[in-house]
C-alpha cells in the first residue's frame, strides 16, 4: 500500500475551494437569472470535487488516482458542456483535479514507495 501524496491532496482540496468560490460569486447572479438550476450547474462540479477530496485524503491504495482521474474527467466534461454559461470558470478546477490524479500516480508508484523505504 502506497501512502496518500500530501501535494495531490492539497490541489484538490484548491480544486474544491476554488469551485465553492466561483460558485459564491457567481451564484447570485445566476439565480436571478435561472433560478434554482443553479443548483445543478456548481453542485455537479462541487460534488465531484468533494469525492475526489475523499478519496485522495482517505485511500491508500492505488485505485484512487484512477478514481480522482475520473472524477476529473466528468468534471471536465461538465464544464465543456455548460461552457456556453458559466462553464469556463469550472475549467480550472477539472484541470487542477487531473493535475492531482497525475501528482497522486507518480508519488504512488512501488518503484517510488520501496526507493523511500531505503
Amino acid at each position: 500500500m502506497a501512502p496518500s501524496s500530501p501535494g495531490a491532496c492539497v490541489l484538490t482540496a484548491v480544486s474544491l475551494v476554488g469551485v465553492l468560490g466561483y460558485s459564491a460569486w457567481q451564484g447570485p447572479i445566476l439565480w436571478e437569472d435561472s433560478g434554482s438550476i443553479v443548483f445543478l450547474l456548481f453542485g455537479v462540479p462541487a460534488v465531484f470535487a468533494a469525492v475526489a477530496l475523499g478519496v485522495e485524503c482517505a485511500s491508500r491504495t492505488m485505485l484512487a488516482p484512477a478514481v480522482v482521474a475520473v472524477l476529473a474527467v466528468a468534471s471536465l466534461v461538465w464544464s465543456l458542456v455548460t461552457a456556453l454559461g458559466v462553464g469556463f470558470g469550472l475549467l480550472v478546477p477539472s484541470l487542477l483535479l487531473l493535475v492531482a490524479a497525475m501528482i497522486s500516480w507518480v508519488d504512488r508508484r512501488p518503484e517510488r514507495a520501496t526507493r523511500s523505504r531505503s
